[in-house]
């Protein structure tokens, strides 16, 4: 898919991603799958106020690494016994 009229802003409302491309569709799916990895560590909040947290966490990859740090949390809220 190639970008189709990809346009950014942020106001003081937050940032606004309008449009279609692959970066900005593996950038939703990423968002998505950091707020469902919050809500298997038991965040209970709505959708919207975790995705908002996660776009902290991806700001801050540290943040990431330590929320999954001795978890056993994996992508998209699965956990593992291995």
């Amino acid at each position: 898919m190639a970008d189709q009229g990809v346009s950014v802003a942020v106001d003081e409302a937050g940032p606004h991603i309008l449009g279609r491309s692959p970066g900005v569709d593996r950038f939703r799916a990423l968002l998505h799958e950091e707020a469902a990895k919050l809500a298997a560590l038991g965040d209970t909040s709505p959708l919207e106020e975790r995705l908002a947290r996660a776009l902290g966490v991806l700001a801050d990859r540290q943040a990431a690494l330590d929320l999954s740090a001795g978890s056993q949390v994996t992508w998209c809220g699965w956990t593992s016994t291995d």
